[in-house]
This record gives structure tokens, C-alpha cells and sequence, in this order.
């Protein structure tokens, strides 16, 4: 724990310029903001939580496995198991979230495609964010796939369509009424998000320190 904290503190210290260019509105295309999951889990106190919840996780799955290599693999899969949910689908629900519905126009956001036309995905200028889920909105403002028309309008047989073409099919959609709804964590949300982390890991840790002692006086009796 001291270790990961000492790390993190290190990290922390030589980043901060980095991570105060882009809250001010820096190059995000260079750098990462430190909500992004894999800067996130280096920064603040975050990492002195991750090392105690591992630390406890081994000593509980040695208690019951009671065999070194089988219980370090097993501690190992399920940190590791940990490690992709929480960023995944509980890290972004431990603070407040924030929306803003970007117009799709050539001139707006910059907005990318995947899935093969069928999916957009807008950038809006939010310095320092982290965007955790995008939505595709109709004329009235529900929810709703791309229509095809989009796609068609990309086609151009083998080769990708020109950025002229491009701008074009998004000026196309945007006049059908389209906009994008991005939900995203703001840069102020950091040490918050911090702490709620923090809590949780060490919550698991001694969790997982009661049921050692539970099945240490199981053993012995």
C-alpha cells in the first residue's frame, strides 16, 4: 500500500502540468485526461485502495484454497475480473453524470462512425471529460437508431467516402432533425470519483478481513 501510494504520488506529481493543459482546454488528441479509466487508476489514492483490496484478496483466497501457485492465480483472475467491471459499468455511476445534446452539422462536433454507419459517435468540447455513453436522438429528442439513409448516402463501393461526401451525409442527417446526446463525467468530478472508489475498495477489503477472521475461528473451533 505504501508503495502504490508512493507511485501514485510520483505519477501524480509528474502528470499535473499535463492534466492542467487539458482541464484548460490542452490537446486532448496528445494526452489522456486523468478520468480516463487507465490514467484514473494511477492517479490520487485510488491505487493505496486497489493495493489493499489485492493484498486481502490473496489472504482470503490462500485461507481457503491453502495452496500457493492455485491461490495466486486465483487472486490474480479475480483482481484482474475487478479490475475491467469497475471502470466498465460501476466507476461512472459513483458520481453525478452530466448530458449535452450536440446538433449534428459538419461544422459542430467532431463526430466519428462505427459498426458500419450504423452508429455515431459525437466529441463534443468538454476539456478533461470522460464521455461514458453516447445516444442517437430523433427530431423529437427520442431515442433512435441511424437511419439508413445515412449509410446509403456513404456508399461508394470499395473505396472510403471523401470528406466532402462525409460532410455532406451529416448535413444531410442533422436537417432530418438528428442531434447526439453524450453523458460524460466532468474533470471536477475527479476526486470525487476518487474517494467513492476508494471507499469501495477498502469497503471490499475489510469485507473480505471479516470473512478471514470468520473462517479462522471456523477452523479452530
Amino acid at each position: 500500500m505504501t508503495a502504490a501510494g508512493l507511485t501514485s504520488l510520483a505519477v501524480s506529481w509528474w502528470s499535473s502540468p499535463i492534466d492542467r493543459s487539458i482541464d484548460d482546454g490542452g490537446a486532448t488528441d496528445t494526452y489522456f485526461p486523468r478520468l480516463d479509466p487507465v490514467a484514473f487508476a494511477a492517479r490520487g489514492v485510488v491505487p493505496v485502495a486497489h493495493a489493499a483490496f489485492a493484498f486481502v484478496l490473496g489472504v482470503a483466497l490462500g485461507l481457503v484454497i491453502r495452496r500457493t501457485l492455485p491461490a495466486m492465480a486465483t487472486t490474480f483472475a479475480l483482481y484482474a475480473a475487478v479490475q475491467i467491471a469497475v471502470p466498465m459499468w460501476i466507476r461512472s455511476h459513483l458520481a453525478a453524470a452530466e448530458r449535452t445534446t450536440v446538433p449534428i452539422e459538419p461544422d459542430g462536433a467532431p463526430v466519428s462512425i462505427q459498426e458500419g454507419a450504423e452508429e455515431i459517435v459525437a466529441h463534443p468540447e468538454v476539456p478533461g471529460a470522460w464521455e461514458t455513453s453516447q445516444q442517437t436522438l430523433n427530431a423529437a429528442g427520442h431515442p433512435a437508431p441511424v437511419p439508413s439513409s445515412f449509410a446509403d448516402c456513404l456508399r461508394t463501393g470499395s473505396s472510403p467516402p471523401t470528406l466532402q461526401q462525409f460532410e455532406g451525409c451529416l448535413a444531410d442527417l442533422g436537417a432530418l432533425g438528428y442531434e447526439q446526446q453524450v453523458t460524460y463525467q466532468p474533470a471536477g468530478n475527479f476526486w470525487t470519483l476518487q474517494w467513492a472508489e476508494t471507499g469501495l475498495y477498502l469497503g471490499l477489503a475489510l469485507a473480505l478481513s471479516g470473512f478471514c477472521a470468520w473462517w479462522i475461528r471456523r477452523r479452530a473451533v
